[in-house]
């Protein structure tokens, strides 16, 4: 089927206005298609993609099941790994060792095995001696890490994969992903982590072949020596970069997968909304991006009067709580009730990516992270709880909580609410000479808070029908101040931290000090050193064998 734009027309045209009778080689040449005309097939691809190049949704559809496929490979690989390798077995962590203690069995009897093993086994088969055995067997261990070093490799090349998938998805959708904060960060992660047990492999790879050979060779003569040297060299330095390069092990197929891999680039200072703000500062790329998509999908089913935000920070609250235990889902449920409607209640709380377990692994990740802030809310939930009176009397609430032992960055929290008749302008000032900065001053504005108003002398902690300690926990955080200040320590051994709260005027209203520990965690200092030991118990290995090779080259 064609389409004509020019003969045909002309041709009912002359017809009409002239009736003029046209040759049968005239009507032959209007029935014949134009050089302009178009195909169907070509009319309809015309009308489902926009001449402009944007995406369509096969565009999309096509990522999105290339993404299914290779998670679907991802999780295999996944369940291989933790089945044999990094968890349950335990593979990446014996073979090694196993390895290693046959070549140095191999070459420790290179000129004569032991008389248990002559009678034993070198008197049925005169070959079968014990270092070309433990030669073997450690070239067969050799493959055999080379095979769990590729599973590894595979896994975090099929996961750096899904990343970017997931990064195109997002494009083709119009979503700025790689604008976000942290996506260069997990990018360089997944790559340097290919990249990394690609070292690995090449140098086990090189150390099995050299132990063959130095085995079929019989490791006695010059060249057999370099031979051994390389190959138990490049097994030590092998074992002390897989040390090195962590243990931590990313993935795309849990939701949370890609928390471990992810560091924060930078967060807010004084966070008004601080669960939202907390939790969305520590989220992956991915997970943040599918967060925001799921608050605005959440927008058009808000109760009249409600704000999106305030709606989605007590839900943040309510999902903490739920995590530590103190509310069922069931409380929590009605709880949103008075913030969306009910026919909207499912959406939230059963969504393909925000469930029990991502909000579970999500929360306990962050308390790792930020354990300073939820301690200093469940002191002011004790208060709440047992004091009430005391807490009430002290119209200006301050409490400041940091990590008593810091490795790597310490995170500094302090919280103020004013529960007196009149708005307060307050300076809090950080001082320390063991950290970076040095001094840090942050000036707020406290409105007086009515928080604690007209409340009985001891709370419930759950109610349904009058204020319980959660619900004034919450309007007192809303109404309160959070300072969330990062220190970076100069040195290790002991620190502290001094915290002064003052008027406008520099009159001192009060302070606190803090005496931290720093010091690197025990088991990354043993993986650190370990690693470092490895690797240059490596380097003298084969330095011991090439330089007398070499020097007795030179002397020929």
């Amino acid at each position: 089927m064609y389409f004509w734009r020019n003969g045909l027309m002309r041709a009912w045209t002359r017809d009409i206005m002239g009736a003029e009778k046209i040759s049968t080689e005239d009507a032959l040449d209007l029935l014949a298609p134009s050089d302009d005309a178009i195909s169907t097939e070509e009319a309809i691809s015309a009308t489902q993609k926009p001449s402009d190049g944007r995406p369509t949704l096969s565009d999309i559809d096509a990522v999105e099941n290339r993404m299914e496929k290779l998670r679907g490979r991802e999780r295999h690989l996944l369940r291989l790994d933790r089945l044999f390798l990094s968890r349950g077995i335990h593979l990446s962590l014996t073979l090694p060792i196993f390895a290693l203690a046959l070549q140095l069995v191999g070459r420790r009897y290179a000129e004569g095995s032991p008389d248990w093993w002559i009678s034993s086994v070198e008197s049925g088969f005169p070959e079968a001696t014990l270092s070309i055995v433990s030669g073997l067997l450690a070239t067969i261990i050799l493959l055999a890490w080379m095979v769990s070093l590729s599973v590894v490799r595979s896994l975090h090349n099929t996961s750096r994969k899904v990343f970017l998938a997931e990064g195109e998805s997002f494009m083709l959708r119009g979503r700025p992903f790689e604008s976000l904060h942290g996506y260069e960060a997990i990018n360089d992660v997944t790559r340097m982590a290919i990249t990394r047990v690609s070292g690995v492999l090449t140098i086990v790879t090189f150390s099995a072949i050299a132990q063959l050979a130095a085995t079929l060779e019989g490791g006695l003569s010059d060249a057999g020596g370099v031979l051994v040297g390389f190959a138990i060299g490049g097994t030590f330095a092998a074992i002390g970069l897989d040390l090195l390069r962590g243990g931590t092990q990313h993935n795309t197929v849990e939701r949370w997968g890609l928390l471990e891999a992810y560091e924060p680039p930078l967060h807010p200072s004084c966070p008004d909304r601080v669960f939202t703000e907390i939790l969305t500062t520590w989220m992956d790329p991915v997970l943040r991006a599918r967060f925001d998509a799921h608050i605005q999908s959440l927008r058009d089913g808000l109760q009249p009067g409600k704000d999106i935000h305030s709606a989605i920070e007590h839900l943040l609250h309510m999902r903490y709580l739920e995590a530590k235990g103190e509310l069922t889902n069931r409380q929590v449920r009605q709880s949103m009730e008075h913030y969306f409607r009910l026919d909207r209640l499912p959406e939230l709380f059963e969504n393909d990516w925000f469930d029990e377990e991502t909000w579970t692994n999500l929360f306990l990740h962050v308390k790792g992270k930020c354990s300073p802030f939820f301690r200093l809310l469940s002191r002011l939930q004790h208060d709440l709880s047992d004091d009430l009176e005391s807490l009430r009397a002290d119209t200006l609430h301050f409490d400041v909580d940091m990590q008593n032992v810091v490795s790597g960055s310490g995170h500094l929290f302090a919280y103020l609410h004013n529960s007196g008749e009149e708005s307060r302008k307050i300076v809090i000032k950080v001082q320390t000479p063991d950290f970076q900065p040095h001094e840090s001053s942050f000036t707020l504005t406290l409105e007086s808070s009515t928080a604690l108003e007209g409340l009985d002398a001891h709370l419930p902690t759950r109610s349904n029908t009058t204020d319980d300690v959660h619900d004034v926990l919450a309007r007192m955080m809303g109404h309160g101040e959070i300072i969330w200040q990062t220190l970076l320590p100069q040195h290790d051994g002991e620190s502290t931290v001094t915290v002064r709260l003052e008027d406008t005027e520099g009159n001192l209203l009060g302070g606190k000090v803090l005496a931290v520990q720093v010091r690197p965690k025990l088991q990354e200092r043993i993986r650190l050193r370990g690693g470092m030991a490895a690797v240059t118990a490596g380097i003298l290995a084969v330095l011991y064998r090439v330089v007398p090779w070499v020097a007795s080259l030179a002397a020929l």
